[in-house]
């Protein structure tokens, strides 16, 4: 649960605690080996950035952009590929509050891969899904600010939208968990929520 006591601090709060769920499971003639890692994120985040300085890009969950966070202008930050995809990263610049960021890319590739093989029949099945973005982090003359959660968890529906209203805040590509709705009743204060609760 995110709590605004003042519109100095806007929201604060802590979580989603999101777990990866990513596995790899291999089997050869009657012995099945599955391996999985598991990993825990705590991520502290805010709708509003603190005055003064830059808005994070919002370029999709494939991203991360959390190296754009508490960036005074003229700055730089980079931006990566979020956890189950890869790519080279790409530098954004900030010259000033009225533009924010603005940079191209980076591609991320879907690193999931699923492979099965069984006696002497081999059958390997695969999805690669690839994305290229090129965005200005400024939105419409009187729109909200999306929410910036971290790269597990997807805010694509919270842009453009004007207030008063809704947007669903959903788990990325790759996490699973219930969507959340966040509001915005004006765009001094932007949108705000509770969640979701991704876990990979």
């Amino acid at each position: 649960v995110y709590v605004c006591k003042d519109l100095d601090d806007n929201f604060i709060g802590i979580g989603p605690d999101c777990v990866s769920t990513t596995s790899t499971t291999t089997g050869t003639t009657v012995t099945t080996t599955k391996t999985s890692v598991t990993a825990t994120t705590t991520t502290t985040s805010t709708t509003t950035p603190l005055p003064g300085t830059c808005y994070p890009p919002v370029i999709g969950p494939d991203k991360d952009t959390s190296d754009c966070i508490l960036i005074i202008p003229p700055g730089t930050c980079t931006v990566k590929c979020a956890n189950g995809y890869t790519g080279d990263p790409a530098t954004y610049y900030c010259f000033n509050l009225e533009d924010n960021f603005v940079g191209v890319g980076p591609d991320c590739v879907s690193t999931t891969t699923t492979t099965m093989t069984e006696t002497e029949t081999t059958t390997t099945a695969s999805h690669t899904s690839t994305s290229t973005t090129t965005s200005t982090t400024t939105p419409l003359p009187g729109a909200c600010w999306p929410p910036v959660l971290g790269p597990n968890i997807d805010t694509s529906d919270c842009s453009p939208i004007f207030p008063p209203g809704t947007c669903e805040v959903r788990c990325a590509e790759g996490y699973s968990g219930d969507p959340a709705i966040y509001t915005c009743d004006n765009s001094v204060d932007n949108f705000y929520g509770s969640g979701p609760d991704c876990s990979s």
